[in-house]
């Protein structure tokens, strides 16, 4: 894989431009490609504005609302855009047919030694390398809006995908501030499968009434929510104990009858093994002597560094 100067990003819409913001401000020229005209004007505000906004917020200085912005060419011709490009990153909306017509016309249009990533948020990468020439270029990197600010980025191969282009996607991810995670290509990948999940059953308690969605909205920012930016769902369960979630999830099981709250096996075996988490020093993780004070000594300070900026953020509970 040659050396990542020029990035091609297709599609200049909610997810694109904000994209082509990100390459910009990381010194690397970008091709900001659409169907037509007036969409690339529009994006071409956005950016604009997202670069001014950055400035009030002291995130960047005046010169470098120009610099990014002279780093952006917009453009509607693909093929002469693909053929320039060091890396293609495709971030057109929801439409596998249209997403596939595209990675036709790249695999036949860039280099055959040039990563081709789509930014699906749900698709089969193996559905786009399939109808792609060198498919072994070929990959999802799932990023999240706003994708300026959002570090995570899902590093999805299809069953072609070379351990070349993984390696060099990553290391070009990480070289931007990103921070890419690997997953299967699955329907959801992993990031909306949790998300869905949560978001089903926080729509199913106000439709039967119980919580209204600024409650639950409340609930969930100072709750779990709060937590969730210091640690994943795995080292919490791990600090809480395998033990105690399996009785949560009998007692909601028994009491609700819901498949979701069904005691998963994968807790039923660790504890069967006698992995109950911190409190013996073995769950999901392996936890070392001591690891019961260092973790909570970690998890408060992480935790009232977050405090201070959620208090600042809901004095009076409100809400946009």
């Amino acid at each position: 894989m040659k050396d990542i100067q020029n990035v091609l990003v297709v599609g200049a819409g909610v997810m694109g431009h904000g994209l082509a913001q990100t390459f910009a401000l990381n010194n690397l020229d970008v091709f900001l490609i659409d169907k037509d005209r007036e969409l690339l004007d529009r994006a071409e505000v956005w950016i604009r504005e997202n670069l001014e906004f950055m400035v009030e917020l002291n995130l960047l200085q005046p010169q470098g609302v120009e610099d990014a912005l002279r780093r952006i060419s917009t453009t509607t011709d693909l093929d002469d855009s693909a053929g320039k490009a060091d890396y293609v990153l495709e971030a057109v909306s929801e439409n596998l047919d249209l997403k596939k017509e595209i990675f036709k016309q790249l695999g036949a249009a860039a280099g055959p030694d040039i990563i081709l990533a789509t930014n699906t948020s749900s698709y089969d990468i193996n559905e786009l390398a399939a109808v792609t020439l060198h498919p072994e270029r070929v990959l999802g990197t799932h990023w999240f809006h706003p994708p300026s600010i959002t570090p995570a980025v899902e590093i999805i191969p299809a069953d072609a995908t070379s351990e070349q282009t993984v390696n060099t996607a990553i290391a070009f991810m990480e070289s931007i501030g990103k921070f890419p995670t690997m997953c299967k290509s699955t329907p959801g990948f992993v990031a909306n499968r949790i998300q869905f999940a949560m978001a089903a059953e926080a729509l199913a308690i106000v439709q039967e009434g119980l919580a209204s969605p600024e409650e639950v909205d409340r609930i969930v920012k100072s709750s779990f929510g709060f937590r969730l930016s210091a640690f994943g769902p795995f080292e919490i369960i791990d600090q809480a104990g395998l033990d105690t979630y399996r009785a949560i999830f009998e007692y909601l099981y028994d009491k609700l009858g819901r498949e979701q709250f069904r005691p998963p096996q994968i807790l039923n075996d660790l504890i069967e093994q006698g992995r109950l988490g911190l409190k013996n020093g073995k769950g999901f993780y392996d936890h070392k002597d001591g690891a019961a004070e260092v973790l909570k000594q970690k998890r408060d300070s992480r935790l009232s560094a977050r405090l201070n900026i959620f208090r600042n953020e809901n004095q009076g509970g409100e809400h946009v």
